[in-house]
């Protein structure tokens, strides 16, 4: 009898796991953007084809970290977990726009809107879904960190670079190698943790992306943040009991072949 049930549970799952991957697959493509729900968007804005999050953590076993508080403080065994992650949006592909408008419109309750209110909402938002990116390509990085402290001090690098600076060693790159830096960098003093960058759509007349190319990344530098006094005292560059990220790479790798809608790359 228990072999029987086994068997039994076997053949559902293989029956149902193809149709939870069939619903759950490409929604923007199987849906029109102003019926996706809260999820469908967070999904599109930081986990797809445009959207990817870069998360570094590691764990203290020393003393308790400020600002942490929740799930976020501690683990099984009481541990400290300390995090820094990035979200890297292809602000200019219309679906991520889609998600920020679709957002909004949950956040504000719109489907609760009067006539007026719907009118006025759809004015502000239709300049976000109507603007095109026919030359250029918009980038949009949000950072943070469950450690307030952490997520200040990388604030504070992010927003004191001069508006007409660019980034050091900030980049896409595209299947032939090709670096290509921003022409602008835009990171308002106030507001919120994120920036936004501009890059060329062209490279010497020839552009950045090809049809058939398979990968396209975004790659820059994590600014070191925490106790870097400690961190130096370390036996490792890597300790964790020092509470410390330093500088390194953050890697956000696209597959371009799926960065299509309705048969176009889009980004």
């Amino acid at each position: 009898m228990r072999s029987t049930r086994r068997t039994i549970a076997g053949v559902l799952a293989i029956i149902v796991l193809p149709a939870l991957t069939l619903r759950a697959d490409d929604f923007w493509v199987k849906k029109e953007w102003r019926q996706w729900s809260k999820d469908e968007c967070n999904k599109m804005l930081t986990d797809s084809p445009w959207s990817k999050t870069w998360t570094k953590s590691t764990v203290v076993l020393s003393a308790a970290m400020p600002g942490v508080s929740g799930a976020n403080q501690e683990g099984a065994s009481g541990e400290r977990a300390p995090e820094i992650h990035y979200t890297v949006q292809f602000r200019s592909a219309l679906p991520v726009r889609e998600a920020f408008v679709r957002m909004s419109q949950i956040t504000n309750k719109y489907d609760k809107m009067d006539a007026a209110g719907k009118k006025s909402f759809d004015a502000k938002t239709e300049q976000i879904l109507a603007r095109t990116y026919d030359d250029v390509i918009l980038v949009h990085v949000e950072y943070g960190s469950n450690i307030q402290i952490f997520e200040r001090q990388m604030a504070t690098y992010w927003k004191n670079i001069r508006p007409d600076a660019v980034p050091e060693d900030f980049y896409l790159i595209n299947e032939r190698g090709d670096r290509i830096s921003p022409v602008r960098f835009m990171s308002p003093p106030g507001g919120d943790y994120a920036f936004e960058l501009i890059f060329p759509r062209m490279k010497d007349n020839e552009p950045i992306v090809h049809d058939g190319d398979k990968n396209l990344s975004l790659q820059f530098v994590n600014p070191a943040v925490g106790n870097q006094t400690a961190a130096a005292g370390s036996n490792s560059q890597n300790d964790a009991s020092a509470g410390t990220f330093g500088r390194e790479r953050v890697l956000a790798q696209y597959r371009v072949d799926k960065m299509m809608l309705s048969g176009k790359l889009t980004y």
